[in-house]
């Protein structure tokens, strides 16, 4: 039997021991918080020593960048079923599980806005996620508003990706309050600034009106 070239062998090794730090990281995000995770914890979960560790992430924040990315990974399939996919229909557009996301998931929401302050610096180790990460948002967003338009509950001559940068801003300011202050509903508040923002309201009027039309 052949053995896997030594090239790749190392590949793999590195890929397992990368993956381990960010699931000890993700971890520890989870019990504590971000705010209370130190290389050495990580390093002791991880099963590795702390200069080990620090070979694949050089500082906390990638280890941070590390533990964000996973927990993206893993709501990334919620967040585009919620958005694009079959279920996204009727007048639970945005469905409720995309503020649940953050009422459940505190913990790395709260990182996730800490790491977006810091990532408006090029050098941040955070600013090529975030980058990524809202891109990736904005196509889901906007085939969100293309089904809409498709299925006539938004307006078709508005721009999908000017409307899903709008909701992006939108999503990140009310999840940034409602941590400050969750005295309000998220949800609720969510679906009403999505609906307005790709004129539901408006194309609902129109269809009422043609209704009344079509019967005189």
């Amino acid at each position: 039997m052949k053995q896997a070239p030594p090239a790749r062998r190392r590949y793999a090794k590195t890929t397992e021991r990368r993956s381990a730090i960010a699931k000890a990281a993700l971890e520890i995000v989870l019990e504590k918080g971000h705010r209370a995770l130190t290389t050495a914890e990580v390093a002791l979960r991880a099963s590795m020593s702390e200069t080990a560790m620090l070979y694949h992430f050089p500082t906390r924040d990638h280890i941070l960048v590390a533990a964000m990315e996973l927990a993206d990974q893993e709501r990334r399939s919620v967040l585009t079923g919620e958005f694009t996919g079959s279920e996204a229909k009727g007048n639970e557009w945005p469905p409720p599980g995309i503020a649940r996301i953050t009422q459940e998931q505190e913990a790395t929401i709260r990182l996730f806005l800490a790491l977006g302050a810091e990532a408006v610096n090029p050098e941040h180790p955070a600013h090529a996620y975030l980058k990524d990460h809202n891109e990736r948002a904005v196509q889901d967003f906007a085939t969100g508003v293309k089904r809409r338009q498709a299925d006539g509950t938004a307006i078709p001559g508005l721009d999908p990706y000017a409307v899903a940068r709008q909701m992006l801003a939108v999503w990140s300011g009310l999840r940034s309050q409602w941590l400050i202050n969750p005295s309000f509903s998220l949800d609720l508040e969510v679906a009403q600034a999505f609906r307005a923002l790709n004129g539901q309201p408006l194309m609902e009027a129109k269809r009422q009106i043609d209704e009344v039309l079509s019967q005189n």
